[in-house]
């Protein structure tokens, strides 16, 4: 049978990718929830998804009525959103509510990432706002999957504020030696599209990594492939990621948010557990070496 899902956040990195693979799969009608769709950088993303068979609904996560017109005769919902409390939070929630409301049977809220559920409430705010999302969506008692793929592998690329591959130097708190889940943007989306459409899974987590690197095996591949040295800088210990951290906290919120994944990326504490890599057969996950050979491949053609 068809199922048709609503797509939120199709304009985004990672959203544009889930609507490409929903595409390619049989017996599944998309739908994309659009805000704006007059800018003309959006329009250009969603007019190719359009042509491709994708059904447009123009709405907003604030406006319940559009909310209400997207979700009705909907299987299940993919949020792909970014944002503040406003729209992880808020958005989310009322976007559920909807759902509910017109009987959609599952959503995958916007979870992309480390394992939220481990963190330390209160200490990584972006963290604090989807574990609260979730929890709400979870009491409505919709099929829920958490999505999480660990990093987004593109942390590590050329253009990283952590790797410097112009002047070989990479930078890092700690000692760089934990490994970090890392997964490709297209290798998330591709195993989004099937995770959504897959009627055997129950509520809960479904995680997967394409790769475990640390900051001292990024440094090295990237020796391998480029021939240049790098510098491996250590910014401080623990202890001192969590006084910056505290400091940005009343200053600087997004820095803070930058640290507070830095700080679970460093203690390990947020690491993804019951890795799921395999269960999709026609879903082969990018390890890293390959992703930054490919990287540097398309940068110099």
């Amino acid at each position: 049978m068809t199922q048709t899902v609503l797509l939120v956040g199709a304009t985004g990195m990672l959203g544009g990718r889930i609507a490409h693979h929903l595409l390619e799969q049989p017996e599944t009608h998309v739908r994309l929830l659009v805000r704006n769709v007059s800018n003309k950088e959006k329009s250009e993303t969603i007019q190719g998804l359009v042509k491709r068979g994708a059904e447009l609904v123009e709405g907003d996560l604030t406006d319940t009525t559009s909310l209400d017109r997207a979700t009705q005769g909907v299987d299940v919902i993919v949020s792909a959103v970014q944002g503040g409390p406003d729209v992880v939070v808020e958005g989310q929630v009322a976007l559920a509510e909807s759902g509910r409301r017109n009987g959609v049977r599952r959503i995958l809220p916007s979870d992309f990432g480390l394992d939220l559920f481990k963190a330390t409430p209160g200490e990584h705010a972006a963290f604090n706002w989807r574990a609260s999302a979730d929890e709400k969506i979870a009491a409505l008692g919709m099929e829920h999957i958490h999505v999480l793929q660990g990093g987004f592998m593109d942390m590590f690329g050329p253009g990283s504020p952590l790797v410097d591959y112009e002047k070989g130097v990479i930078s890092f708190w700690g000692d760089g030696e934990r490994p970090i889940e890392v997964t490709t943007v297209d290798d998330t989306a591709r195993m989004t599209a099937h995770v959504a459409l897959d009627r055997s899974l129950t509520s809960g987590k479904f995680a997967f990594a394409g790769d475990h690197v640390s900051f001292h095996q990024v440094a090295d591949t990237a020796e391998k492939i480029t021939g240049i040295r790098f510098e491996r800088r250590s910014k401080g210990t623990e202890a001192e990621l969590r006084a910056a951290l505290d400091h940005a906290a009343g200053s600087n919120p997004m820095e803070a948010i930058m640290l507070a994944y830095q700080l679970y990326m460093l203690n390990g504490q947020t690491a993804l557990t019951s890795l799921r890599n395999n269960q999709y057969p026609d879903v082969t996950l990018q390890g890293f070496e390959s992703f930054l050979r490919g990287r540097f491949f398309q940068r110099n053609s």
